[in-house]
């Protein structure tokens, strides 16, 4: 017994399971937004029983997720064998045909569960998946195109549910989310090649063209306006702003004092943590209020069990972006 559960944490570790939190939180949005509104009817979002949805969305996070970590650790196995020492594959905890193994098939999990949401659900998944590998092969040694990247990994990975979203403002936000903390935590780390202006410059231009991309992607869906829900005003709007305002009070406060990878490693669980907060706002924005309690619960949860899993599992700085 204590063989088998000192295997499964090093498998936490590998993975870095304890951060998954915020991908589940991203596709459960979707999920539930998409079950609210009958213009989705046809997908099979909509039609599954919730309790399937909600498992089998969890599911596609968690593979993707998983498959993203582990094959950065396999990548990076020199560098972390001179630098992070404890990690598993470096410490031998874990064999590297163990890790192939694990992360070929957290790979085939996450294309599993995206079946069931149909052709279109499984092509933004397999692109999530090659934005993954991209990342790990070459984006994060050109950090404007990698924090870029990872922020694309969540929106692919976040529409797979419904592929045909036109409420794009919340898939947007995560997009921001995740490129804006990608950078913070990439300066944090003091990561090499360093950001130059003309990078800054870069990833600007990047986050302005692919959010007219987003955004334009509801705007053509339904130009008559209902792009945006009816009741989403600006009295309602106040929710999500005020939920981005307290994520910054809450990373400065926590983060602020604390610099090197240690710092880049908090800002990244805060910021996972924060994608259920942003998914409460947003149904409490349009009036969702059953939505609201479900994922307020769930984002309570979710926070005690990385919280206990972060102390359980050594979770050390990796892929700035799709871990959060």
């Amino acid at each position: 017994m204590q063989r088998l559960a000192e295997k499964l944490l090093t498998a936490f570790q590998l993975t870095r399971l304890s951060l998954v939190f915020g991908a589940i939180a991203d596709v459960w949005f979707i999920v539930i937004y998409t079950r609210s509104d009958t213009r989705y009817d046809l997908l099979p979002a909509f039609e599954m029983p919730l309790a399937i949805d909600l498992v089998t969305a969890a599911l596609l996070a968690v593979g993707l997720f998983a498959f993203a970590t582990s094959l950065n650790d396999l990548l990076d196995l020199r560098h972390d064998a001179a630098f992070s020492p404890s990690r598993p594959l470096p410490a031998g905890r874990i064999r590297a045909g163990q890790a192939v193994v694990i992360t070929i098939g957290a790979l085939l999990l996450a294309i599993a569960a995206a079946i069931p949401f149909g052709t279109g659900g499984l092509v933004l998944a397999v692109l999530a998946a090659t934005a993954a590998l991209f990342y790990n092969a070459t984006g994060k040694y050109l950090p404007a195109i990698g924090v870029i990247t990872a922020g694309l990994v969540h929106v692919a990975h976040m529409l797979v549910p419904n592929h045909e979203m036109v409420f794009m403002l919340p898939v947007w936000l995560i997009f921001t989310h995740v490129l804006v903390t990608s950078v913070i935590g990439y300066q944090l780390e003091g990561k090499r090649p360093q950001l130059t202006l003309l990078g800054y410059l870069g990833i600007l231009m990047g986050w302005v063209f692919w959010s007219v991309v987003i955004l334009g992607l509801g705007v053509q869906r339904d130009p008559m306006g209902y792009f945006l829900p009816g009741e989403l005003g600006l009295e309602t709007l106040v929710w999500p702003i005020l939920a981005v305002i307290a994520f910054i009070a809450i990373a400065w406060w926590k983060v602020g004092p604390v610099k090197g990878p240690h710092g880049a490693e908090k800002l990244r669980r805060y910021a996972a943590m924060w994608h259920g907060v942003y998914a409460v706002a947003w149904f409490a924005a349009v009036g969702l209020w059953q939505a609201t309690i479900l994922m307020t619960v769930f984002t309570i949860v979710g926070i005690a069990t990385m919280t206990l899993l972060k102390e359980l599992t050594s979770t050390d700085p990796g892929m700035v972006g799709y871990r959060v």
